[in-house]
């Protein structure tokens, strides 16, 4: 059985792809906001 790369189509592949950058973005969000926490150090907490 030969495999035709140029017509191989992979089913959800886009939802997948929506969901990763989701993901990613959210990851990104909250390392911005524990960068925000260890810059303003104890000032952040009063």
């Amino acid at each position: 059985m030969e495999i035709d790369l140029d017509n191989l189509v992979f089913d959800g592949l886009e939802e997948a792809q929506e969901r990763n950058a989701e993901r990613l973005e959210n990851a990104d969000n909250k390392a911005r906001s524990v960068e925000a926490d260890d810059d303003c150090g104890d000032a952040c907490k009063i």
